[in-house]
């Protein structure tokens, strides 16, 4: 009888220890960084009888230079609007965009939203989840204050963390 529950003792310490995976240290650093971009596909766009310029699909590429942490670089940076809406009375309006970065170790996706003022200045908020290579597991999330410099250029600063696994 002792010899069962010796046994029974055994395999479940040993089942146990099959099942607690150990605990990785994520590292969480901040980041700073500054984007540059054109316009290379303006999408479909349209004004509303309200007066509301609506943009979707539009493509724009550049590139991320990434500040902190400094041992990143620099990435090639891509961004399609999901949704621009904006109010040409007023120069207000809102954004969704999805983004990617392409650095030589890999890639960072994921999206960000916005509001417009005065017509050409954009502030949100951004998120990254989804990472390739290097980057999997890799978290980024932030905030954007950008300004369009012309309708086919624009540059914004991005500051926040990036998590690694």
């Amino acid at each position: 009888m002792n010899k069962k529950v010796l046994m029974s003792a055994i395999a479940l310490l040993t089942l146990s220890m099959l099942i607690v995976s150990p605990v990785k240290a994520r590292t969480v650093e901040t980041y700073q960084s500054h984007i540059e971009a054109a316009l290379v596909d303006p999408g479909k766009q349209w004004i509303s009888e309200e007066g509301i310029l609506h943009i979707k699909n539009s493509y724009w590429k550049g590139t991320e230079e990434v500040i902190v942490p400094g041992t990143l670089g620099t990435a090639i940076f891509e961004e399609w609007y999901d949704s621009l809406s904006l109010d040409l009375a007023t120069g207000k309006g809102t954004l969704t965009v999805k983004w990617k970065l392409t650095f030589p170790g890999g890639t960072i996706e994921g999206s960000a939203r916005g509001i417009i003022s005065q017509g050409y200045l954009v502030s949100g908020t951004f998120v990254g989840t989804h990472g390739t290579n290097d980057f999997e597991g890799v978290k980024k999330m932030g905030s954007i204050d950008g300004i369009l410099l012309d309708p086919q250029h624009m540059e914004a600063e991005i500051s926040g963390i990036i998590v690694f696994p």
